[in-house]
Formats: structure tokens, C-alpha cells, sequence
């Protein structure tokens, strides 16, 4: 089922196994929170009368209310399970032109506020639950930014976002801007960033300017790629 956001003309793609038959539901729009009230009643039709509860013994009995009960919220991409992880759909199949990005860290405040810095870029921005679902995220989507802890998952020597990013073919890793905060690093250290196999490093102490950081690494990884890409491109391979 698709619907259309009332306020800004996002197209949501909403899967027919969740969608509510003969009801009145909410979704609610990923871009800007807006909520979009759908009804999947025929005319004329009736919803469903709530089955009637046992009544109270005469003097515990509340009174009575004609309030109809709220339609239910229906989410239309991601949901999460019992065991807590989030649903993988393709988020990005109903926005055209959105800039995607990525932010693996364990800390819910730095996620927090790493995330709005990014949308302040213009980003659609993901958050994984876990590490299985952010690998399966960059297998899946393509990614602009990628900003990721250097002990996300657990510790330094076991980050598998990280041993799943360096190792991916330059096809995929020159559209993708690989940002990797760390303890003991030096911001925008060239040199660490190699070593690393990322395309720029982060002091952890230095999170807070991670807006105004990102924006100049995005700028140089630009820079960086501009002749390669127009050369792929005159040769009609990109």
C-alpha cells in the first residue's frame, strides 16, 4: 500500500501483510514525524465494536464514556521485535535523491546527538540496534557518511563494522565517506586515517564539533575523488 505525507509529499511504502483491513490507522512519516491518518474502510462499513469487558461489581463501576478509543499507529518501515532488534526494510526505496547515513556507537546520548548533527547536514540518518544490523545496513544501502565508534560492538580489537568496511572494493568505498572516532586519536589525522583504512579520524574528547568536522572531511573526500570520478565518468563507467 502506498500513501502520501499531507505535509511533505513524502511517498511511504507500507508492506499489505501490515495493514490493518477495514480500520482507521496512523503511520507516521520517517522524514518529518508527521502523522498520516489512513483508513482502509469500505463505504458504509462499520469498524469492529470492542468486545464487552466483564462489569464491575455495582459500586467499583466507572462511568460511563462515549470517548471512541484512539485508531492504532501502524509503523511503516522499521519495527522492533521482542528481542529488541529492528525490522531491515529499504528505507530508501520511497525518498528520491535523499543522502543516506550511518552511526554505529554503543553511548545513546553521543547517538543522539551525533544523529541530529547530521540531519542539520541534510542527511537521512540510520541507527542500527546492533552490529549484525549495521553490517547488514552498509551491505544493503549506500551509504554518503559513515560515522562509527573504534570500540563499537564491544572493544577496539573485535569492531566488526570496521573489519566488514576496510576490506570493501573501491567501487563501493569512494562514494562512501568513512568517519572513525577514537580515544587516542588526533582529529583529521591523515596519517592514522590510513592506517586505519578510513577516510577520517576523530578525538572521542572532540565529539561535540562532529558537525563542523564531518562537513570539511566530506569537502577534502570530495576534493579527493573529483578528477577519478569525472574521468569514470567520461569513460562511461560511472
Amino acid at each position: 500500500m502506498e500513501v502520501t505525507c499531507d505535509s511533505c509529499s513524502t511517498k511511504l511504502a507500507i508492506p499489505d501483510e501490515k495493514v490493518p483491513q477495514n480500520a482507521v490507522f496512523k503511520v507516521t512519516c520517517p522524514k518529518c514525524q508527521n502523522k498520516i491518518q489512513v483508513s482502509t474502510q469500505t463505504e458504509g462499513a462499520e469498524a469492529p465494536a470492542p468486545a464487552a469487558a466483564p462489569s464491575p461489581p455495582p459500586a467499583m463501576a466507572p462511568p460511563p464514556s462515549s470517548a471512541p478509543p484512539p485508531p492504532p499507529e501502524v509503523p511503516a518501515f522499521e519495527e522492533e521485535d521482542d528481542a529488541g532488534t529492528m525490522a531491515t526494510t529499504k528505507e530508501d526505496d520511497f525518498v528520491e535523491d535523499q543522502k543516506l547515513a550511518i552511526i554505529c556507537f554503543d553511548q545513546s546520548k553521543v547517538q543522539a546527538g551525533v544523529k541530529t548533527a547530521l540531519e542539520g547536514l541534510g542527511y537521512t540518518v540510520h541507527v542500527p540496534a546492533k552490529v549484525e544490523d549495521a553490517i547488514q545496513r552498509l551491505r544493503q544501502n549506500k551509504y554518503e557518511v559513515v560515522l562509527l565508534h573504534e570500540a563499537y560492538g564491544g572493544s577496539v580489537e573485535n569492531n566488526l563494522v570496521l573489519q566488514t568496511i576496510q576490506p570493501m572494493a573501491m567501487p563501493l568505498r569512494r562514494h562512501m565517506c568513512v568517519g572513525l572516532v577514537g580515544k587516542s586519536f588526533r582529529t583529521l589525522d591523515n596519517m592514522m586515517a590510513f592506517a586505519k583504512s578510513v577516510s577520517f579520524v576523530v578525538a572521542e574528547r572532540e565529539i561535540a564539533k562532529i558537525k563542523a568536522i564531518t562537513r570539511q572531511a566530506m569537502a577534502a573526500n570530495d576534493q579527493f575523488y573529483r578528477v577519478f570520478r569525472e574521468a569514470l565518468r567520461d569513460a562511461g563507467k560511472s
